[in-house]
């Protein structure tokens, strides 16, 4: 599982996630990263190997070479591995992990609510 450097783990029925992966895939220019949604298998074998929390299904789940990242750490992450201007987002990171995530928290919450939920991924 070494191997795998840039690992993205989603909740493939949350419209946002979806919508996040396909942002991912569009400024991917290196094409680097690999989704995986949960409750795959392959997701199942990321999350026991690298001993991710199972109650991290309600965030992102970023594996850079082989270091688990979560919640809003990963989306910043994700963001400076992209193409264009979105790196600059990762000046965030110098805010307390404690205060991004209370809003990361806020959007998870109130993903389907605001985003809606789908029945089957469809990130292609």
């Amino acid at each position: 599982m070494e191997h795998l450097s840039y690992i993205v783990l989603y909740d493939s029925s949350c419209n946002l996630c979806q919508k996040s992966v396909r942002f991912i895939k569009r400024y991917d220019k290196r094409q680097r990263f690999s989704f995986m949604p949960f409750g795959s298998n392959d997701a199942g074998l990321i999350v026991s190997h690298y001993g991710v929390d199972r109650q991290y299904k309600e965030s992102v789940v970023f594996v850079l070479k082989g270091k688990v990242y979560i919640k809003s750490t990963a989306a910043l992450l994700i963001c400076w591995h992209l193409s264009g201007f979105w790196p600059i987002l990762s000046i965030f990171l110098l805010i307390p992990t404690p205060i991004r995530d209370f809003f990361y928290d806020i959007i998870a919450r109130n993903r389907y609510r605001w985003f809606g939920k789908c029945e089957s991924c469809v990130t292609e």
